[in-house]
């Protein structure tokens, strides 16, 4: 039995074209596991900052009121009107004194889809003494 040439050059063709395949989907699937840790990595940088900013302001006398809402690049926003459904991020503080120490509890959230409980992105703890 004679395989002519024609046939096994297609057949050459065909493994080739399934390599290729192969790797390509490969290298699909490890970009997008690359962008999704670069959003991870993006949102802690942006949680720590925030809440490194907000535990200077607790030491130096100065007190946030209530949650603190930001919308998807971070930018502070409320939850009237317009920005209603825009809030992606928020910060919630919770403030205790005991004796001279004042302590604060500084918890950044990601807000959940569709009524999901917000998970933590970012927890710090501050203590403050007053003189």
């Amino acid at each position: 039995m004679k395989i002519s040439k024609t046939a096994i050059f297609l057949f050459e063709l065909m493994v080739v074209i399934l390599v290729f395949s192969l790797a390509a989907a490969i290298c699909t699937s490890i970009f997008g596991k690359a962008y999704g840790f670069s959003e991870e990595s993006k949102d802690l940088t942006m949680a720590v900052l925030k809440a490194e900013t907000i535990a200077e302001e607790f030491k130096d006398g100065r007190t946030p009121e209530g949650d603190l809402l930001f919308d998807e690049e971070w930018k502070a926003t409320t939850d009237e009107g317009e920005n209603k459904d825009t809030a992606r991020y928020f910060i919630r503080t919770e403030v205790g004194e005991e004796n001279a120490v004042r302590e604060m509890a500084i918890a950044v959230k990601e807000i959940g889809d569709d009524g999901e409980e917000p998970s933590d992105i970012y927890v710090l703890k501050v203590k403050a003494y007053d003189e």
